[in-house]
């Protein structure tokens, strides 16, 4: 599953928010999430990511890139500590790990509604699995993803936006740790050919079939 895939390989697991301190001020907003994911055809973006213990002393900080397409079309790669890259053509993701020489190829199947992407865009999913509540704060638009399933109540994941880009994403992981990443250079709707989500790996490395 590319949600804890990603996370377990830089030691992350996403399953909560990183909550925001009660201090801040919330007001309500007319910004229609929907609307905006209905709009977005694609974006871009670079990202760092950083993870805090529960003194809120950092941990690890990891960079990357990503790239998005509708639908279901991306690739979510890291650059450092470790350089793996997770790319998804609709159907299949291959994780590329260039420095286990590895790759895996697994169909999306259900799996695909636990991956961090289609958590931000895809309707349907967001709909059938969270209560979505947006609020504004200092200009930025709040976008909070709440569980529908008690047993995952925690499983909280926040969105923020402003000037119409994804500005962030805070969420906890399994350890207790806040994780949060910053977007930077996001660009929206630009065009980008299929023929950039296939991939072409080295022949020496492995090759791993998940079914």
């Amino acid at each position: 599953m590319l949600l804890n895939q990603i996370l377990k390989k830089n030691n992350y697991f996403i399953l909560a928010l990183f909550i925001l301190l009660s201090s801040v001020v919330k007001s309500n907003t007319n910004f229609d999430y929907f609307d905006y994911i209905d709009n977005l055809q694609s974006f871009s973006a670079t990202f760092s990511q950083y993870t805090y213990n529960e003194n809120d002393n950092l941990i690890k900080k990891s960079n990357g890139n990503i790239t998005y397409k509708k639908k279901s079309k991306y690739i979510l790669e890291y650059i450092n500590p470790n350089k793996i890259k997770f790319i998804s053509d609709g159907q299949f993701l291959t994780t590329y790990d260039e420095d286990l020489e590895q790759v895996i190829i697994q169909s999306l199947g259900d799996s695909s509604n636990q991956n961090i992407v289609n958590i931000m865009t895809n309707k349907k999913i967001i709909d059938n699995n969270f209560n979505m509540k947006s609020y504004a704060v200092n200009g930025e638009n709040h976008i909070k993803f709440t569980p529908k399933s008690k047993e995952a109540k925690r499983n909280i994941f926040l969105l923020v936006i402003k000037n119409n880009k994804i500005m962030k994403i805070s969420f906890m992981n399994d350890f207790e740790q806040s994780v949060t990443m910053n977007f930077s250079n996001f660009k929206k709707n630009q065009k980008f050919l299929d023929s950039l989500f296939n991939i072409d790996y080295p022949e020496n490395f492995d090759v791993i079939i998940d079914k």
